[in-house]
C-alpha cells in the first residue's frame, strides 16, 4: 500500500480526479490559469524593462498617425446612415449620374399672432429685397443663380384678346360675347410647386376661353368658346410660333408679394405694398386667384399657415406665411472636386456654396432678436449637423480635466510619496494614445468618419479608465492582505498583473463583442463607428496593460525610495504614511453594505424595489418608438430648427411625395404595363391619397380630342411608332400636359410641332397617407416598391422619395438592433459561462442584464428618446457594460468561502469599490456634455447615465441579495483545495495551484510538481517555470505579514540561506528562468535588487518536488 504522505501518489490521485470531473470548471480553470501565467509573465518583464517596453510600444500609435492623412469628415446623410447597397441608393446614385436635380431649395417663414398686416407684409418685402441685393463673395447676385421658369407676355397680344372686329352679320347669333379683360378671361391652371413647376403653355390657356378665328377654317365660321381649343384648331402652324414668341424667364419665388408684383417686383411695386392697409391685403387674399407675377391661377390661401376665418368663409388672419425661391446649379461650372460630389449627393458649384453663405449671413442679421423669423437655406441642414457636434469640443476638454482630478484622487493617496500625479497623466495618455491609433489606423483604411464619430473620445476614455481602477484595485489588494513589503519591484507587479490582467481582459472582451456585433450592420457611419471604437478599446487595453504598468513599476520604485511624487527629486528620509491615507474606504463602504443587504427585510425590499423599476421599464418599452429624424442632428435652438418647427406646425404635409421613375421602355409596346401600374396605384387607396400620372392625362387627351379612338388605343401605337410621340409632343405644348412636362427627359430637346425625341425617363407623383409610426409606412413604402417591380418594364422603373431615405434606415434599425443584441446577448453569454463555469451563476448575471436593458430601453421613453441609430449604439455598448459590473460579482463569489451571505459579504467588500469606480468614471467621462446643443451628445449622456445606473444597481444591489438567498455553491474544485489544505498531504499537492490568499488558480504548477516520469510530461515551459521561480519568495509571506505593510524601512529581513530552499541536486543546470542563465547574484539581479535576498541555487519544476513542507523558515 502506497504511502499517503508520497507527493507523486498524491499527484496521480489528482491527476485522475481531473478527467473524471470533466466539466465547464476545468476548461474555466485552465484558461484562466493560463491567463494568470501569461500576465505574471509579462508584468515580470515590464517591471524589468520598464522604459523599452514604452518606447517599443509608442512605435504602434506612431505609425498609425500616417493614417491620418486619409482622415475626411462625411457628412452627406446618404453615405452615412442608409445602406449603400439599398434600393434608394442605387437608385439615387443613378439618377444623379444621368438626371441631376439641379434646384436648390430655399425658405423664409414670417410667424404672428396675425401675419396679415401691413406690417408683416412690409417685413415680407424687405426679406425679398435683401435676398435679391446680397450679393456674393465671388460676385454672385440673385439673378445669376435663380432658378427661372418660362412664362408667356401676353401684352403684345392684349388688343387681339379684346378686340371685336370678329363680328359677322351673317353669324351674330352664334357670336357668343367676347370677354373684356384679361382676369376675366383667365381660368383653370395647377399649382405651382417646386418639383412641378410650370410651363409658358399652361399660361395660354388664357385663349380656351375666348373667341378667336380658326385660321385653317375656310368659311371663316366664328366657333363657339367651348368648341374652341387653341393647341388642337392652332396647332402647329399658329400655336407653336406663338408659345415661341411669348416666351420669357423670370426667377422663381412663391409668396404673397406676387398680389401687387405685376411686371415683376419693381419700384411700383414697392410703392404698392408699402401704402397697402389692411383691408386691401384681405380683399387681395380673399378676391384675387392669378399670380400677377406670372400669369397663371394660383391659391394664395397655401402660403399661410393657421388661417383665421369669418362665418361667410372669407380670409380675416394667419399666423404664419412663406417666402420660397428657388436656386439652380450651374452643373457645367462644376469643378473637378465639386463633381466628385455628384456621386455623393447633390450637386452644388463654388459660385452657389458662395451665394448661399452670403444669403445666410444677411438673413442671421435680420432673424437677430427677431423671433418671428426663421429661415433655412439649402446648406443650413449640412452646416449646422456637422457644427453641432463639433462646437462641443470646449466639453471635451472640461471632461478630460476632471477625469484626471478623479483619477488623480482614485490612484494616489494622501500623502507627499503615495501621492501619483505622474501616473495618473500616463494612465490619461494611454487613452490619447489609444484615439490617435483608431483615428490613425481606420483612417488609413478607408472608413467614413461621420459627427457622429466625434463622441469616440468620450467613449474610449469612459471605458479606459476602468482598466487602470482595475489594476490598481488588484495592487491594493495585494498590498492589504499583507507581505508585499518583502516583495521584489517586479514580483509585486507580477502578481498584480496576474489578477489585474485577466481581470481588464474579460472587460475589455466583452466590449470588443459588442461592437464587433454592432459593425455588421450595414448602416455605414454606424460600422464605421463600431469599427473606431473597437479599435479604441483594444488600443486602450493593450496600452495601459503596458504603458501605464510598465510605468507603475516606475512609481513603485519611487515610492520605495520615499520620493516626492510630485517633485521626484526630493526625498523624504524620515517619511512615514499619516493614517487617515492609508484607509481604504471603498472597501469600508461595501463591508458595511453587506451587513445591510443580508438583513431579510433588505432583501425583500430590494426584490420589490427591482420589480417596480421592471415595470416601469415594460411600460416605457411598450411606449418606445422607433424613429430616425435627421432633424435631431441639428442644434435645438438654431435658427434651421426654429425653421423645421414652424415648417411642422403651420404647414404640415398631407402625406409623403414619391416619385416613381420609369427608364427608357418601348412605350409603343408596353402602354399597357403603364396603364396596369398607374391602375394599381390608383387601388392603393389605403396608402396612397392621390396619384397624378401625366398617363391618365395624355389618354384623356387623345381621346377626348378625337386624335385616337379609344376601340384602338393600344393597337394605333403599335402599328404606328410615330404616332405616340407626335401626339406626345402635342399634348405636352398643350394647357393640358404642360404640367407635365418636367416629368420627362428627352434624348434631345422637345420642339413644337415635331414628334417627341427618345423618352430617356418619366415620372408619375403619388402622395401617401400621412402615417404616424415605422408599422405604417415601411409596408407602404414597401407596397409601392412591389408595385412597380411587378409591373415589368423591360427598362429600369423604381419610386424615390426624400422620406423613403429615413424609412429604409427605420426598416435597417428595426431588424439589427434586435439581432445584433440578440446575437451579443448570446456571445457574451457563453463567454462568462466559460470564465465563471456556473450555469446558475451564469442565469442569473443574464437576468441582470436583461434587467438592465429593460430599463435603460424603458426609460428612454421617459427622457424623450426615441430608437434610432445613436440609440442603437448605445444600448449595445450597454450590453458590454452591465456583463461587466454583474460578472466581476458573480466570479468572486463562486471563489468565496463560507455560507451564502458571508460569501455575499466577502465578494463586496473585495470587488465592490472596483465596480463602482468603473461604473462610476464611465458616467464622469459624459457628466459635462448634459449642457450640450448636439443630439448625438445628449442621447450619449442620457444613455450612459441610466445605463451607469441600472448597471450598478442590478450588479452591486440586485445580485448581490439574489446570491444570498438561490446563490450557487462555490466551486468544488476549489472546496476541494480547502479540504486538502487542512492535511499535510493537501499543503503538498496545492502549493503551485494556491499560492497565494487571493484565490487565483495555478493548475499548471501540479504538472511542474508531478514525475516526469509517471505522466512523461515534456519539460515544463518558460511561463511556468517564471511562475515557478518566483514561489521561493511567497516563502518569506509569513514573516512579512507580521511587520506593517506600509512602513518598508521598519522591515528587518534575513536572508535566505541555500539549505532554506530546495535542492536542485536533480537538475543542476537549470537555467534562471527569467535571466536564461544561472541564478545571479543579489547584486547582479536586476528583479531583486530591492528584495532581502536571492538564492545560490535555481529553482525548478523538479527541486520543488524535494521540498520538505515541514521545513521552517
Amino acid at each position: 500500500m502506497s504511502d499517503k504522505r508520497d507527493p507523486k501518489t498524491i499527484v496521480k490521485k489528482r491527476k485522475k480526479m481531473w478527467f473524471e470531473n470533466f466539466s465547464f470548471e476545468l476548461i474555466s480553470e485552465t484558461i484562466v490559469h493560463s491567463m494568470e501565467l501569461f500576465f505574471y509573465w509579462y508584468g515580470s518583464i515590464l517591471a524589468r524593462y520598464p522604459i523599452r517596453s514604452i518606447c517599443l510600444t509608442l512605435v504602434i500609435p506612431g505609425l498609425c498617425a500616417i493614417g491620418l492623412l486619409r482622415l475626411e469628415q462625411e457628412n452627406n446623410p446618404y453615405k452615412l446612415w442608409i445602406p449603400q447597397d439599398s434600393d434608394y441608393i442605387r437608385n439615387h446614385e443613378w439618377l444623379w449620374q444621368n438626371f441631376p436635380d439641379d434646384i436648390r431649395f430655399h425658405s423664409v417663414i414670417l410667424t404672428g399672432d396675425n401675419v396679415l398686416t401691413p406690417e408683416y407684409i412690409r417685413k415680407l418685402y424687405e426679406v425679398h429685397e435683401a435676398m435679391v441685393n446680397v450679393t456674393s463673395s465671388k460676385g454672385e447676385r440673385w439673378s445669376d443663380i435663380c432658378y427661372r421658369v418660362p412664362m408667356v407676355d401676353l401684352e403684345p397680344i392684349q388688343d387681339l384678346l379684346n378686340d371685336s372686329l370678329y363680328e359677322y352679320e351673317d353669324y351674330e347669333d352664334d357670336v357668343e360675347e367676347i370677354p373684356e379683360t384679361t382676369e376675366q378671361i383667365q381660368d383653370g391652371g395647377s399649382e405651382t410647386t417646386a418639383d412641378s413647376m410650370f410651363d409658358i403653355t399652361t399660361q395660354i390657356s388664357v385663349i380656351d376661353n375666348s373667341t378667336l378665328i380658326s385660321s385653317n377654317n375656310s368659311e371663316n365660321r366664328i366657333k363657339r368658346a367651348s368648341e374652341f381649343d387653341p393647341a388642337i384648331d392652332l396647332y402647329p402652324e399658329d400655336y407653336c410660333p406663338l408659345i415661341e414668341d411669348l416666351t420669357t424667364s423670370i426667377c422663381l419665388e412663391n409668396s404673397l408679394l406676387e398680389l401687387w408684383g405685376k411686371a415683376g417686383y419693381t419700384q411700383e411695386t414697392k410703392d404698392i405694398i408699402y401704402a397697402l392697409t389692411q383691408e386691401d391685403i384681405l380683399r387681395a387674399i380673399n378676391t384675387v386667384t392669378t399670380s400677377p407675377v406670372y400669369d397663371r391661377a394660383q391659391d394664395f390661401s397655401k402660403y399661410l399657415g393657421d388661417i383665421s376665418r369669418n362665418s361667410s368663409g372669407h380670409i380675416i388672419g394667419a399666423r404664419a406665411m412663406f417666402l420660397r425661391f428657388f436656386g439652380q446649379v450651374n452643373t457645367t461650372a462644376l469643378t473637378d472636386s465639386e463633381d466628385v460630389a455628384v456621386t455623393k449627393g447633390s450637386p452644388v458649384d463654388g459660385n452657389t456654396l458662395a451665394w448661399e453663405d452670403a444669403i445666410i449671413d444677411v438673413l442671421s442679421k435680420l432673424a437677430d432678436g427677431d423671433s418671428s423669423l426663421v429661415f433655412n437655406v439649402a446648406k443650413s441642414f449640412s452646416d449646422l449637423s456637422a457644427g453641432a457636434i463639433y462646437g462641443d469640443a470646449l466639453l471635451f476638454g472640461i471632461g478630460t480635466s476632471t477625469v484626471f482630478v478623479y483619477v488623480q484622487i482614485m490612484l494616489g493617496k494622501f500623502n507627499f510619496v503615495q501621492t501619483r500625479p505622474g501616473l495618473s497623466s500616463v494612465g490619461l495618455g494611454c487613452y490619447g494614445l489609444a484615439i490617435l491609433t483608431s483615428y490613425g489606423f481606420c483612417s488609413g483604411i478607408g472608413l467614413v468618419f461621420s459627427p457622429l464619430h466625434s463622441v469616440i473620445p468620450f467613449l474610449i476614455m469612459g471605458l479606459g479608465v476602468d482598466d487602470m481602477f482595475v489594476i490598481m484595485q488588484s495592487l491594493d489588494n495585494l498590498d492589504a492582505k499583507g507581505g508585499t513589503a518583502l516583495w521584489s519591484i517586479e514580483r509585486k507587479i507580477a502578481e498584480t498583473m496576474k489578477l489585474g490582467g485577466v481581470a481588464i481582459t474579460i472587460t475589455s472582451f466583452t466590449d470588443l463583442i459588442a461592437f464587433a456585433i454592432g459593425a455588421i450592420t450595414v448602416l455605414p457611419a454606424l460600422k464605421s463607428f463600431c469599427l473606431f471604437c473597437a479599435v479604441g478599446i483594444a488600443s486602450v487595453y493593450f496600452y495601459t496593460a503596458t504603458i501605464f504598468v510598465a510605468f507603475l513599476s516606475i512609481d513603485e520604485r519611487r515610492i520605495r525610495a520615499k520620493r516626492n511624487g510630485m517633485c521626484p527629486l526630493i526625498v523624504h528620509k524620515d517619511w512615514t504614511p499619516n493614517k487617515i491615507s492609508q484607509r481604504e474606504f471603498g472597501r469600508e463602504l461595501f463591508e458595511k453594505l453587506g451587513w445591510v443587504l443580508s438583513n431579510p427585510f433588505v432583501q425583500a425590499f430590494v426584490l420589490i424595489a427591482t420589480a417596480v423599476l421592471g415595470g416601469f421599464g415594460i411600460y416605457g418599452l411598450s411606449e418606445l418608438k422607433q424613429e430616425f429624424n435627421p432633424i435631431k442632428f441639428i442644434p435645438p435652438e438654431s435658427y434651421l430648427a426654429g425653421w423645421f418647427h414652424a415648417n411642422t406646425e403651420y404647414f404640415p404635409k398631407e402625406g409623403e411625395r414619391v416619385i416613381v421613375n420609369i427608364g427608357d421602355i418601348d412605350y409603343n409596346n408596353e402602354l399597357h404595363k403603364l396603364e396596369n401600374l398607374v391602375g394599381a396605384l390608383v387601388n392603393e387607396t389605403e396608402i396612397l391619397s392621390a396619384v397624378d400620372s401625366w398617363y391618365l392625362e395624355f389618354r384623356k387627351f387623345a381621346v377626348g380630342k378625337n386624335l385616337v379612338e379609344e376601340s384602338d388605343w393600344f393597337n394605333l401605337f403599335q402599328e404606328n411608332r410615330e404616332k405616340f410621340y407626335t401626339i406626345l409632343t402635342q399634348f405636352l405644348f398643350s394647357p393640358d400636359g404642360a404640367p407635365y412636362r418636367r416629368r420627362f427627359n428627352f434624348v434631345n430637346d422637345l420642339i413644337c410641332g415635331e414628334a417627341a425625341p427618345t423618352v430617356l425617363l418619366s415620372s408619375i407623383e403619388l402622395t401617401h397617407r400621412l402615417f404616424t409610426s415605422p408599422s405604417e409606412w415601411i409596408p407602404a413604402m414597401n407596397r409601392i416598391k412591389e408595385l412597380v417591380r411587378e409591373a415589368n418594364f423591360s427598362s429600369r422603373a423604381f419610386p424615390t422619395g426624400t422620406e423613403y431615405a429615413s424609412w429604409e434606415t427605420d426598416e435597417v434599425i428595426g431588424y439589427e438592433l434586435y439581432q445584433n443584441m440578440g446575437i451579443s446577448l448570446l456571445c457574451v453569454f457563453l463567454t462568462v459561462l466559460l470564465l465563471i463555469a456556473s450555469i446558475r451563476a451564469c442565469l442569473l448575471v443574464l437576468v441582470c442584464v436583461v434587467l438592465s436593458l429593460v430599463n435603460v430601453a424603458g426609460y428612454m421613453h421617459f427622457w424623450g428618446l426615441t430608437v434610432d441609430v445613436i440609440s442603437c449604439v448605445n444600448l449595445e455598448i450597454a450590453i458590454g457594460l452591465t456583463v461587466d459590473y454583474s460578472a466581476h460579482v458573480a466570479h468572486t463569489f463562486l471563489i468565496q468561502k463560507g455560507s451564502k451571505s458571508e460569501r455575499m459579504r466577502s465578494t463586496l467588500t473585495e470587488i465592490g469599490p472596483a465596480v463602482l469606480n468603473g461604473g462610476f468614471s464611465t458616467f464622469l467621462a459624459f457628466i459635462f456634455t448634459v449642457g450640450s446643443k448636439s443630439h448625438v451628445f445628449i442621447s450619449f449622456f442620457r444613455i450612459f447615465m441610466l445605463v451607469v445606473l441600472f448597471g450598478l444597481y442590478h450588479g452591486l444591489i440586485f445580485l448581490p441579495v439574489a446570491l444570498a438567498l438561490i446563490g450557487p455553491e462555490p466551486h468544488q474544485k476549489r472546496k476541494e483545495d480547502d479540504d486538502e489544505m487542512n492535511t499535510e498531504e493537501g499543503k503538498i499537492s496545492t502549493i503551485g495551484r494556491r499560492a497565494s490568499k487571493e484565490n487565483q488558480v495555478a493548475a499548471s504548477i501540479n504538472y511542474a510538481f508531478s514525475s516526469k516520469e509517471e505522466f512523461q510530461l515534456k519539460p515544463v515551459n518558460t511561463e511556468i517555470e517564471v511562475y515557478a521561480y518566483h514561489q521561493r519568495n511567497s516563502m518569506c509571506d509569513t514573516k512579512a505579514k507580521s511587520v506593517d505593510k506600509n512602513d518598508a524601512t521598519s522591515i528587518k529581513t534575513e536572508s535566505l540561506s541555500a539549505a532554506d530552499l530546495p535542492s536542485s541536486s536533480e537538475n543542476p543546470s537549470r537555467a534562471d528562468p527569467l535571466t536564461k542563465t544561472n541564478s545571479p547574484s543579489p547584486a547582479d539581479s536586476p528583479m531583486t535588487s530591492d528584495s532581502p535576498s536571492t538564492p545560490d541555487s535555481p529553482i525548478t519544476a523538479d527541486s520543488l518536488l524535494t521540498a520538505d513542507p515541514q521545513k521552517k523558515i
